[in-house]
């Protein structure tokens, strides 16, 4: 499922393919359904380039396993358009899914990997913040105003910000290591769902935390 025009993109070839049962007709669905996943392959590796916050060995690390799915498959369609056996077509029809994974696996571990760096990406950003905010609310503390509500502030956004790295720290590691062997285990699936869950929390620190230093500002003044 999935894929640069949704599953349906392949419908007209994949009912060819169910009623004609010829090479050819299976062969066409076998081409649409690869030459979809290359697609997506490179709106991925287009996705890894234009990401300001991945590291560079993340980014190495997906943009090989995008490399490895592209070369498989493009080889995966030499041999599925040479093909002249029915039942060899089908054992290499389901290939197509079972060895790359595209949607299920690939496309997930890029997005989350980037969601991950992205956040972790923040905090330098954020550290500098604190580091200014403490600077001010030091200097008001200096002309004996009360800062007790903005030194909390600050102290809540720091926190938010732990948080939020804690988090997103384990991911990458644990995303990249994903295989289809361990999707197809069914392992796989609660490591992708875990991460989602724990960037949706992260997500949700660092937008505390960006409210947590405008009340800074606000008590300041």
């Amino acid at each position: 499922s999935g894929g640069p025009a949704c599953s349906g993109v392949c419908a007209g070839q994949a009912t060819s393919a169910r009623t004609g049962g010829t090479v050819a007709s299976m062969r066409a669905f076998g081409d649409c359904e690869i030459t979809r996943r290359l697609t997506t392959l490179g709106q991925l590796s287009s996705a890894i380039g234009s990401s300001k916050g991945l590291t560079s060995s993340d980014a190495a690390a997906l943009s090989s396993e995008i490399g490895a799915a592209n070369s498989g498959l493009t080889s995966l369609k030499s041999t599925i358009d040479g093909q002249t056996s029915i039942p060899a077509l089908k054992l290499e029809m389901v290939e197509i899914v079972s060895k790359y994974r595209v949607y299920v696996l690939l496309g997930p571990q890029v997005r989350l990997t980037i969601a991950a760096d992205d956040v972790l990406a923040l905090k330098p950003h954020f550290d500098a913040i604190s580091t200014q905010l403490a600077t001010r609310i030091a200097g008001a503390q200096a002309k004996d105003k009360d800062v007790t509500a903005a030194q909390d502030a600050l102290d809540a956004m720091n926190t938010a910000l732990a948080n939020a790295e804690a988090l997103a720290s384990p991911l990458p590691t644990q995303l990249l290591a994903l295989t289809p062997a361990q999707f197809d285990a069914g392992t796989a699936a609660s490591i992708l769902q875990n991460a989602r869950t724990a960037l949706g929390q992260a997500r949700d620190d660092i937008k505390a935390a960006t409210q947590d230093g405008r009340n800074v500002l606000a008590d300041l003044k």
